[in-house]
């Protein structure tokens, strides 16, 4: 159960081990009594989507292009999105936490459906099938090793920062590129909150 190209290296003996305290961990904070929001309840519970579907496009980029993961652009952004997605999704539901309970002095509210139920993690979903049927679409419906995600909607010009030299193919389209970026602003603006 380890990454299709993680599976020689520490990562891919450890990420199997860290699936049991993740599990125990959501089976906690998706108690009502917690005073969680269903939103942060949904974020949480999404991050789970996010790294099963790391592992299958993982295994698609090993088995369909022969490329791992990184260097196969729509895989590797449409897996990438969903952290994105959860990301924001945890940031909104953490704030909705500490306002809900600012204002109401500490009382735990009513119970809340559970993650499942929450319109958050429906518009993960949604969002996903989108962007990844936009990028399907934008590709002519094929989809190669090195198609770009979106149909490289947002990239440079060709031979913009290149110097004189090509660009490589495996290099990561600028919607990519994004991902990862607000990957690691919206936890800084978390931490702002």
């Amino acid at each position: 159960l380890a990454f299709a190209d993680q599976a020689g290296n520490l990562a891919g003996t450890l990420f199997p081990l860290s699936l049991p305290p993740y599990l125990l961990f959501l089976y906690f904070i998706c108690q009502d009594c917690n005073g969680l929001s269903p939103t942060a309840k949904a974020g949480f519970t999404s991050l789970l989507a996010f790294v099963f579907a790391t592992v299958a496009t993982s295994v698609v980029a090993v088995k369909s292009y022969g490329l791992n993961l990184a260097n196969v652009d729509w895989l590797h952004s449409g897996a990438e999105q969903l952290l994105s997605f959860t990301n924001v999704c945890n940031v909104v539901g953490l704030k909705l936490t500490l306002d809900a309970y600012s204002a109401g002095g500490g009382a735990t509210p009513p119970p809340s459906g559970g993650a499942l139920s929450s319109p958050a993690f429906k518009l993960i979903g949604c969002a996903a099938a989108a962007t990844c049927l936009a990028t399907w679409a934008a590709a002519g419906g094929v989809l190669e090793g090195h198609t770009q995600y979106l149909g490289g909607a947002g990239n440079l010009p060709g031979g913009l920062w290149t110097v004189g030299f090509a660009e490589p193919a495996n290099a990561l389209s600028v919607p990519t590129w994004t991902i990862h970026v607000s990957s690691l602003l919206e936890w800084l603006l978390a931490l702002g909150l």
